[in-house]
């Protein structure tokens, strides 16, 4: 083999490598589906405690009573804010204090987590705030309850 050649190999075989090892990030995007139990909508009133407009997914915490009246402190992974604002929401939208009706799929283990991914179902304060379809490519998936 030429040397011209050699170098046409160990070029085209390190280019391959490179885009290889750049892709690793896109194979680490989770599914939601093995998390959460999405046979088992559940509604959620609580107390908005905090409201966390971040990437990759916001992020929703709730007071909410058992049976019991015992104080339970939910977690709600959201859609990412890109995802939120085309379906019509600001990182306003929850205030810690509002009174909050929420359906997600809760966590398969039994952590006091749920998932808001897609369309759900959501009251702040009494008034219909369920996100609209985001329009677009990956817009929010379509309506999950």
């Amino acid at each position: 083999m030429c040397g011209t050649m050699k170098t046409w190999v160990l070029n085209a075989l390190l280019v391959a490598i490179g885009v290889g090892i750049a892709s690793i990030p896109a194979l680490a995007h989770h599914g939601t589906g093995v998390a959460y139990d999405t046979n088992n909508p559940t509604a959620l009133t609580g107390a908005v405690t905090e409201f966390k407009w971040q990437n990759p997914h916001a992020q929703l915490f709730l007071d909410t009573k058992d049976a019991g009246g015992n104080v339970q402190h939910w977690a709600v992974e959201m859609n990412s804010p890109g995802v939120m604002t085309r379906q019509g929401w600001t990182r306003r939208q929850f205030k810690a204090g509002d009174e909050v009706t929420i359906t997600v799929y809760p966590s398969k283990a039994g952590a006091l987590v749920g998932s808001c991914i897609g369309i759900c179902k959501v009251t702040i304060n009494g008034k219909d705030a369920t996100p609209k379809p985001a329009p677009g490519p990956g817009g929010g998936g379509g309506e999950q309850f």
